[in-house]
């Protein structure tokens, strides 16, 4: 696959890195957040320039980085306090996104446009003297894998030197040790208190300076002590220490956001006002599959018996070649009668096997205007299943879209489920029923197939729609059918009684009215396909 027009894809783009970092992501879900196995994304404009793109591969880089390091139960027995948290989190997304990095390299230039576009054009300055100093500890941190936010970084210090004199100093000595040794979730924990402690001494404006003991040591190491004489204590403000009072005992909420939740600001701001224009991959929906009857897989062998008998002679026409006669191989006692000539090509080589390395996915349409078609269209899926299965060289997976409870607003617009009824290298089987209601999610589930089969190693990858009608957001279909034809994937249309499909596909569709029009329909779709046309 082309990997420069998977990473113009954002659909792609997610899925690609959701299977790299072993999560799930998904696209279309009402904010930007994770619960620790699922990365969402929220509802984003079908057309996502570069910028939108790299933000959301960051937030999916960064949550990863997460998912995978960082020890949510130490966190949860910490019980830090709100600005403990908050200090935490700066080290703790450093931390992570240099272990993920270290991991796939790839990443560490996704995190430094990252961070220079969120961080590297901030020239406004908290009016807070004692959130400076939280801005201060977030730039000083990116600026040890982004050095261009230095200067940021100093014009912010001599703020946080102006009130707090002698506190950076403290800051700084610590913030050495964090890099040095901060491996694990637990030591930002420790490093995020030690913080914190220093930021307490400020506010103690009678108490005497005495050098002190660092917390937060890891076990065996020698003991360090900080600067003697560089305690803010000595000459701080009322109103600076007042400030500060104010962030030791603030909610999270009157703290400044971390990475993370900036970056999920950002990308649910980018919502288009136009629904036709979302972008909006399907998810997995529950509806219940059942067995067919035995009368209609009785009816659908019959036709699936006509496409097998054509296909695998198209088959056996396409991967086997005649013998060559040459000067190596195999002796040929028919051809000994060339010595008397001296010509050397007595050996016979056999014709190579070329194969038909190909991956077919066929996507169901089981909408509410499906309820009369059902069983046409089931059967012609079994009927095409069957006759592919038999194909050597074939893989073949079955996908019904919608798959959700209406109840429950899933198959809704708004919602697009999908629901898996084979998977690929799954044995053949007849769970193939599926009731008929919802909308019809046509792209978004479309956009869930390729996700599924970008992965698969076949040299082929089809895609055949069974479908009676127009899809709800023909943009995102028609934006599906192209993304997919770009990357190579070949996407074919059957419609069941009805030519609507012909709109979107109008050189690659075909209509059937009743079960026998379907052999020669699907022979007419897949003869070019299986040669290569």
């Amino acid at each position: 696959m082309n990997t420069t027009l998977i990473m113009k894809s954002l659909p792609l783009v997610a899925s690609v890195l959701g299977r790299k970092y072993g999560v799930k992501v998904e696209i279309g879900a009402k904010g930007a957040f994770t619960d620790g196995k699922t990365i969402c994304l929220p509802v984003l404009p079908l057309d996502c320039d570069d910028t939108l793109i790299g933000l959301a591969r960051g937030y999916i880089d960064h949550e990863a980085a997460h998912i995978r390091e960082t020890r949510f139960d130490w966190l949860k027995l910490a019980n830090l306090t709100p600005l403990e948290m908050h200090i935490w989190n700066t080290f703790e997304d450093w931390r992570v996104e240099n272990a993920l990095a270290r991991l796939f390299p790839g990443c560490r230039q996704n995190f430094i446009w990252l961070i220079q576009h969120l961080f590297g054009n901030d020239t406004e300055q908290a009016t807070d003297p004692a959130i400076s100093i939280l801005n201060w500890l977030l730039l000083s941190v990116r600026a040890w894998d982004v050095p261009s936010l230095g200067p940021q970084r100093d014009a912010l210090g001599q703020v946080v030197e102006h009130h707090y004199p002698g506190l950076i100093a403290r800051l700084n000595f610590i913030l050495r040790k964090v890099r040095s040794y901060c491996v694990s979730t637990q030591e930002c924990i420790l490093y995020a208190r030690e913080v914190s402690s220093v930021l307490k001494d400020v506010t103690r404006s009678n108490s005497p300076s005495q050098p002190r003991q660092n917390k937060g040591e890891k076990s065996g190491e020698t003991a360090e002590m900080e600067p003697p004489g560089l305690h803010p204590s000595d000459g701080v403000s009322d109103e600076s220490s007042q400030a500060l009072e104010r962030i030791l005992v603030a909610q999270p909420n009157d703290l400044p956001k971390g990475m993370g939740e900036v970056l999920a600001d950002v990308l649910e701001r980018q919502k288009p006002s136009d629904c036709a224009r979302y972008l909006t991959v399907a998810r997995l929906g529950q509806r219940e599959a059942k067995k067919m009857s035995a009368e209609d897989i009785e009816e659908a062998a019959r036709a699936s018996t006509g496409l097998r008998t054509r296909l695998h002679g198209l088959v056996q026409t396409t991967v086997l070649t005649r013998c060559r006669i040459g000067r190596h191989g195999r002796l040929d006692p028919n051809r000994l009668h060339r010595l008397a000539t001296a010509d050397p090509r007595m050996f016979r080589k056999e014709g190579e096997r070329q194969g038909i390395d190909t991956v077919v996915h066929i996507l169901l349409d089981c909408s509410g205007s499906m309820r009369r078609r059902m069983p046409l269209a089931i059967q012609a899926c079994h009927a095409v299943v069957s006759a592919l299965d038999a194909v050597q060289g074939m893989n073949v997976a079955v996908t019904a879209f919608p798959a959700g409870d209406p109840a429950d607003g899933y198959g809704t617009p708004g919602c697009p489920t999908v629901r898996p009824l084979l998977r690929h290298g799954e044995r053949m089987h007849t769970r193939l029923v599926m009731s008929a209601t919802g909308c019809t999610p046509m792209g978004e589930a479309l956009l869930w197939v390729l996700q599924e089969m970008l992965p698969l190693t076949q040299e082929r990858k089809i895609i055949l729609i069974l479908t009676d009608g127009d899809p709800d957001h023909p943009p995102i279909t028609l934006e599906a059918i192209e993304s997919g034809q770009r990357l190579g994937f070949e996407i074919y249309g059957l419609g069941i009684n009805a030519e609507a499909i012909t709109k979107l596909l109008p050189h690659h569709s075909r209509v059937v009215r009743e079960l026998p029009e379907l052999a020669p329909a699907m022979f007419g779709l897949l003869q070019g396909a299986l040669l290569g046309r």
